[in-house]
């Protein structure tokens, strides 16, 4: 009878008295009052808080990426424990997912394992992905040789390619050119008997190709700052250019005596497909900047070996490390390092009309930043079974390493009046010495110069975050390139005094 009363008394309607009323009476009716009002919210509230705790455990269980996986294959990821792992992986960073007008399609990715990225056992992973996420880079499938650019929707990377390609037009039609007053002899010697590869008091113009370690000589990534990843200190960008203007610059030795000023042509990200379509659309000088009286006078091109005394431009090449980090194995990677060579060389011979070409073309520079390694599993695993990651890149760099000798000597067969050499991080107790030919090439050891140090703390002192050079780094770096442009120009300047 009591709690029918009370529930009857809760019911109805109430009546808030004035504070003159009995003080018991008030506070009951108030506290009746407050409650009516905030139970409807304390109900509303908990509904709402229940369907964010049900949407995070959702997200939580796809990884957050929004992201449904299915798997094929022997049972590697048969249990849930080990699906849950894949899941929650970075995998998806690596994932080839073709998204077309807002559209999923799936698309399957094959896991490799072995100790350098070699080809070994695999699986198939499908993975879905939603149209809202944005997929990260896997391009182990994608032909490393054939041109191919970044997508549209990467404003930053067309935005500075087309800054590129002004440049270029604006070096090609700086209004100088150098007349050589040459007639060919016998043995190279000109017409009064001297030779004409140490008479030259011009010295050729420098292009730098490459990637985000070549733009970094402009101190700048896509055009802009770079990210804090990088680990420079805020007066980095300022400290790298004055480095590059020392070095290289108007302003330096080689400036001073250079046909036109230098050409830094480097993409962040770059990798051997977009670099190979970036120089064949625009990022490629092609203007002469040398007749001799021999072209002049109607002489018709004969001579096929290499003429110093003719060289207009010298190429500087580093190129490959982000197909390494994209997840492409090293066979691929190096095929795609030699259509880079030879595209070059190919580019060169159409425009300058066979002049000589010399490429000063880089290794893979060592690198620390094994954190990217150890998340390329899947589909880049050391062991499938474990899901054991990469701890390191070296592995596959010292394999690409190693191939490119045989194919600068390539490069050098088919173009027998080119110049190349060989930029190695390897140390002179290494091999036979300072630099050593082979396969009509020359191999320059520059070992530390090239970051081929062993103390760890050292080695970051100059690469901060283990992949890009600081100040310190390039510094140092300018010394192997220096080394490696007086095997071009054959001795006939000393650039390290």
């Amino acid at each position: 009878m009591v709690r029918r009363r009370k529930f009857r008394l809760l019911l109805a309607p109430i009546s808030v008295p004035s504070p003159s009323t009995h003080t018991s009476t008030y506070r009951s009716s108030c506290a009746k009052y407050a409650l009516l009002i905030v139970a409807p919210l304390l109900f509303v509230g908990l509904i709402v808080v229940t369907q964010r705790r049900q949407q995070q455990q959702h997200q939580e269980g796809d990884g957050g990426l929004g992201m449904k996986v299915q798997v094929k294959g022997k049972g590697i990821y048969g249990k849930k424990e080990e699906q849950m792992k894949m899941i929650k992986s970075v995998h998806y960073k690596y994932s080839k997912v073709n998204i077309v007008n807002g559209t999923v399609k799936e698309d399957a990715t094959t896991v490799h394992s072995n100790d350098d990225y070699s080809i070994g056992s695999s699986t198939t992973v499908t993975v879905a992905e939603a149209s809202t996420s944005t997929p990260f880079d896997y391009i182990g499938d994608i032909d490393p040789t054939k041109p191919l650019p970044w997508s549209k929707e990467e404003e930053d990377w067309w935005n500075f390619h087309d800054l590129l390609v002004q440049r270029v037009k604006a070096s090609d039609s700086f209004p100088t050119t150098t007349t050589i007053h040459m007639s060919h002899g016998k043995d190279g010697e000109n017409s009064d008997g001297e030779d004409a590869t140490t008479s030259t008091s011009y010295l050729p113009q420098l292009v730098f190709f490459g990637d985000s370690i070549t733009e970094g000589w402009n101190g700048t990534s896509f055009g802009n700052s770079p990210s804090s990843f990088r680990m420079w200190s805020s007066n980095e960008p300022t400290l790298i250019r004055e480095t590059f203007n020392k070095h290289f610059g108007s302003n330096s030795e080689w400036g001073k005596r250079a046909l036109r000023p230098p050409l830094i042509l480097g993409i962040s990200g770059s990798k051997t497909y977009d670099f190979i379509w970036r120089i064949e659309n625009g990022e490629f000088p092609t203007s002469r900047l040398i007749e001799s009286d021999y072209e002049v006078g109607g002489g018709e091109e004969t001579n096929s070996s290499f003429e110093l005394n003719r060289l207009e431009r010298i190429y500087i090449v580093l190129m490959g490390t982000n197909n390494l980090g994209g997840g492409m194995l090293p066979e691929p990677t190096v095929q795609g390092m030699d259509a880079v060579g030879r595209k070059i060389l190919q580019l060169h011979q159409e425009s300058s009309l066979g002049t000589p070409a010399a490429i000063l073309f880089s290794e893979l520079l060592p690198r620390q930043d094994d954190h990217r390694a150890t998340k390329m599993c899947p589909p880049r695993c050391k062991d499938l079974e474990t899901l054991e990651p990469y701890t390191s890149f070296m592995p596959a760099i010292d394999k690409v390493n190693r191939a490119l000798p045989g194919v600068l000597g390539g490069w050098r067969a088919d173009y027998p009046n080119s110049k190349i050499a060989l930029l190695s991080a390897q140390k002179e107790e290494d091999g036979l010495g300072e630099s050593e030919h082979e396969d009509s090439i020359t191999t320059i050891r520059c070992g530390k110069e090239m970051f081929a140090i062993d103390n760890d703390d050292e080695f970051h002192s100059y690469m901060p975050d283990g992949l890009h050079p600081n100040a310190r780094g390039y510094d140092l770096w300018a010394r192997c390139l220096k080394r490696g442009l007086e095997v071009i120009m054959e001795d006939t300047m000393n650039l390290l005094r």
